[in-house]
């Protein structure tokens, strides 16, 4: 059985009570409608209200009873302890025909704005794909929220997806999400700040913290998988164990190899890059003065990526070849590699922190190093062309807990800073979806370090993930098209230079 809960008529009534009652309206701003009825009429637009209010409780009390097992065999001494190992390693070892092994409980929550169209083509398909493979694992559980900025699907496109899911899924729907507020600098008309859709999903995870071991909350184009969980979930581990085993030092900030110490670690993560299949003409490839290392060209495992399930097979490129994947926001101009402690190895480290404390810097060798690119220097870490917007993420909770700890403004409501305290809908300030999903706050201003494993090369294709909408091809300049082969092996090369740096520096020593 579906767990349903009609948000859609919470939210509803709660809009009515607005009109009548200050503090309702005030409140309404909070979005996540577990603690919209509960409103103190004294509070201030610039806080964040206590989650769970008695007006709510019995709400929150049906979505537990309806998701018991979500709750079960919780270490509650230990919750909120992000310096414990991550649940990555229990996940892993819970991947098992096992049906008695330890749950590992994963929340899905897809923002959209709703149409039937996009409903049909691409908000279920996406949906179907990632529920129906995590779900076959059998000691993982997955229940799915969709956030949506408008009026939500009618009972039959609703059913279109419940037929597709398999049972034992929770499924919710947040409609009409967008918060209100007064936008730009006339106060007198209150609106949905559309822009501010994407930060929705951070409430929605500040109210199920307790409930889940792993979120993962994207875009509703971005298709995802048990393998890519997996495999995000395997690289965490073995940054993990690095960290815990690792001794606290001053590093040197302009190493490329060597020791790292537990502060540089805790910031490390996969990173994933957006990529499309282009069918109906050849990647023209950006030309970028770095060779292909021609061990690239059979590295690419597009099907773990971009591989279309019968079902599928006739809205997407049946089918796909390595030559076919596109990316278009990340260039070799951005990236710099690292050899880390074994077993990560050599990997690449995408654009992002910046103003880091010394103790937490990771050197690295920028790819432009060797004179490639001419007198171009490198870009700013915050660069959109070169950045790769990931279009959403995915963490453990101990992860999760970390991210609103290092983060100055927080990630989590309620924001510790002015400027997300209000919301995040101040129009002064560039909160977008780009802030909110693409990266720019977990990685630009959080400073998660994001890192693709190059060690071996095959790793590679583990940190793809596809734009399923794949129209991008089409509205970005070819200037801008790279093709992923060709990244893979500019990047191998600048492996290679690397490595021949670090000889050099031996043999003088």
């Amino acid at each position: 059985m579906f767990t349903r809960l009609h948000l859609r008529r919470s939210a509803s009534r709660t809009l009515s009570l607005a009109l009548l009652t200050v503090s309702s309206l005030l409140f309404i701003i909070q979005p996540w409608p577990n603690c919209i009825l509960s409103a103190p009429a004294e509070m201030d637009l610039n806080e964040s209200g206590p989650r769970h209010q008695t007006a709510s409780r019995d709400l929150v009390k049906r979505k537990i009873l309806r998701n018991q097992h979500r709750t079960e065999n919780i270490d509650q001494e230990n919750f909120h302890d992000h310096n414990r190992p991550r649940l990555s390693s229990i996940a892993l070892s819970g991947m098992t025909d096992d049906p008695t092994s330890s749950p590992f409980r994963m929340l899905y929550i897809v923002t959209t704005f709703y149409s039937l169209s996009r409903w049909e083509n691409i908000v279920v398909p996406t949906i179907r794909h990632a529920a129906s493979s995590i779900s076959s694992i059998p000691s993982w559980t997955i229940d799915v929220v969709i956030v949506i900025g408008n009026e939500g699907p009618g009972d039959k496109a609703l059913q279109m997806l419940e037929d597709i899911l398999p049972e034992n899924i929770g499924l919710e729907l947040w409609e009409n999400a967008c918060p209100l507020g007064y936008d730009g600098r006339d106060k007198k008309i209150l609106s949905g700040i559309t822009r501010a859709l994407a930060r929705q999903h951070r409430y929605v995870i500040a109210d199920r913290i307790d409930e889940y071991d792993f979120f993962a909350a994207w875009e509703d184009d971005m298709r995802i998988d048990a393998d890519m969980v997996r495999y995000y979930l395997e690289v965490s581990a073995e940054i993990d164990r690095m960290r815990l085993t690792a001794d606290d030092f001053v590093p040197d900030p302009a190493a490329i190899d060597g020791p790292m110490n537990p502060a540089q670690l805790r910031r490390v993560i996969p990173g994933f890059i957006r990529v499309e299949v282009m069918r109906d003409m050849p990647v023209a490839g950006v030309q970028t003065g770095i060779s292909v290392d021609p061990r690239s060209a059979g590295a690419v495992n597009v099907t773990r990526c971009c591989g279309v399930p019968e079902w599928d097979k006739e809205r997407l490129p049946y089918d796909p070849k390595a030559e076919e994947l596109m990316t278009w926001e990340c260039r070799i101009h951005g990236m710099s590699v690292r050899k880390f402690p074994e077993p990560i190895g050599w990997a690449a480290l995408i654009p992002g922190p910046r103003n880091m404390p010394k103790s937490q810097i990771i050197g690295s060798r920028w790819s432009g190093a060797s004179g490639a690119f001419g007198d171009e220097k490198k870009s700013g870490e915050r660069d959109p062309q070169l950045f790769a917007q990931q279009g959403g993420w995915m963490a453990t909770r101990e992860q999760v807990l970390y991210f609103n700890d290092a983060c100055p403004e927080g990630f989590l409501p309620p924001f510790k800073k002015e400027s997300l305290r209000k919301h995040g809908m101040d129009p002064t300030q560039p909160h977008n979806v780009e802030f909110w999903s693409g990266g720019f706050q977990l990685f630009g201003t959080c400073n998660m370090q994001r890192i693709i494993v190059l060690n071996p090369i095959e790793r590679f294709s583990g940190h793809l993930i596809y734009h399923s909408a794949n129209q991008k091809q089409s509205r970005v300049t070819p200037q801008r098209h790279v093709r992923v082969t060709d990244l893979l092996g500019e990047l191998l090369t600048v492996v290679r230079e690397a490595e021949e740096e670090l000889i050099a520096t031996t043999d003088i020593a």
